[in-house]
C-alpha cells in the first residue's frame, strides 16, 4: 500500500492493482465451493455411498474445508506478525462461508434421497446436476461482467465450466 495523500489506499488499491481482500463477497471461496461439492459427489457417486453417506460427507467435508480455510488465514496473520483479534476472524469466517454455502442445493438434493423421496442415484445425478450448473453460472457471471454481452459470457461460463470439470475430475483421479 502507499502511504502518501494519492487516494490509492482509499481507492481500494495496493500499488500491484485492485486490492482483491476488499471485495464485499468472496467469489472464490464460492467458486472453490462448487469445485470441492462437485468433486465430493462425483467421487461419493462412484464410491457407490449411500445417500445419507453422500449427505453427511457433503455437509462434514465443506465446513471441515471452511475452518481449515479459517484457520490458515488467522494462521498466516499470525505467521505474518499480527495478532489477529475476534472481528478480524470473525470477518475471514463470514468471507469464506461461501465454501459451506456451496454445498447447501446439493446437499438439500441428496438429503431428499436419503428421505427416500428418490432413490440414491436420482439424488446423486440431482446434487450432480446442480453442482455443475453452479460451475457454469460462475463461470457466465465472470464473463458477463468481464464482458458484458451475452454470447462472449455463455462462450466465458462453458469454458469456466470445462475447466472447473477438468479440475473436479484430476481430484477425483487423484482420490
Amino acid at each position: 500500500m502507499t502511504a502518501g495523500g494519492d487516494g490509492v489506499a482509499a481507492a481500494g488499491m495496493t500499488e500491484r492493482g485492485p486490492d482483491l481482500s476488499r471485495r464485499d463477497f468472496d467469489y472464490a471461496a464460492a467458486v472453490y465451493g462448487s469445485v470441492l461439492v462437485t468433486a465430493l459427489v462425483g467421487a461419493a457417486f462412484e464410491g457407490h455411498l449411500d445417500a445419507r453417506t453422500m449427505t453427511l460427507t457433503l455437509v462434514t467435508t465443506t465446513v471441515v474445508f471452511w475452518l481449515a480455510h479459517v484457520w490458515s488465514e488467522v494462521m498466516g496473520e499470525r505467521l505474518a506478525g499480527t495478532v489477529p483479534h475476534s472481528s478480524d476472524i470473525r470477518r475471514v469466517a463470514v468471507s469464506e462461508w461461501p465454501v459451506v454455502e456451496a454445498g447447501f442445493l446439493p446437499d438439500a438434493l441428496l438429503a431428499l434421497a436419503w428421505a427416500g423421496v428418490y432413490s440414491r442415484d436420482i439424488g446423486a445425478e440431482l446434487a450432480m446436476i446442480a453442482a455443475v450448473l453452479q460451475l457454469a453460472a460462475w463461470g457466465f457471471a465472470a464473463g458477463w461482467r468481464t464482458q458484458g454481452r451475452l454470447v462472449p459470457a455463455i462462450v466465458t461460463g462453458a469454458v469456466d465450466c470445462a475447466f472447473g470439470l477438468a479440475i473436479v475430475g484430476l481430484e477425483i483421479a487423484i482420490h
